[in-house]
């Protein structure tokens, strides 16, 4: 996994994922490290085929963090609540 994120790497993206599992341990990795990365938001409680549902909480943590440099090696969960 290491391996295929360094090649995106050069692109400042957010990683948004669902993989509850790997993600929080993969982050803290980089972390430990001190490999920065852009950030990232794990859903959680989400299921892949609720569109509309990630594109809000998606969109709302973005408008709580709208400066990138903010999102700079924050970690984030991000759940379905206050839709």
């Amino acid at each position: 996994m290491a391996g295929r994120t360094r090649i995106c790497s050069p692109s400042p993206l957010i990683v948004v994922t669902f993989d509850v599992k790997d993600f929080p341990g993969i982050v803290g990795r980089w972390s430990e490290g001190q490999r920065r990365h852009e950030g990232c938001m794990i859903l959680v409680g989400i299921d892949h085929s609720e569109f509309g549902t990630i594109l809000r909480v998606v969109e709302r943590q973005l408008a709580a963090r709208p400066d990138p440099a903010a999102w700079t090696d924050y970690t984030v969960f991000v759940a379905r609540s206050g839709q």
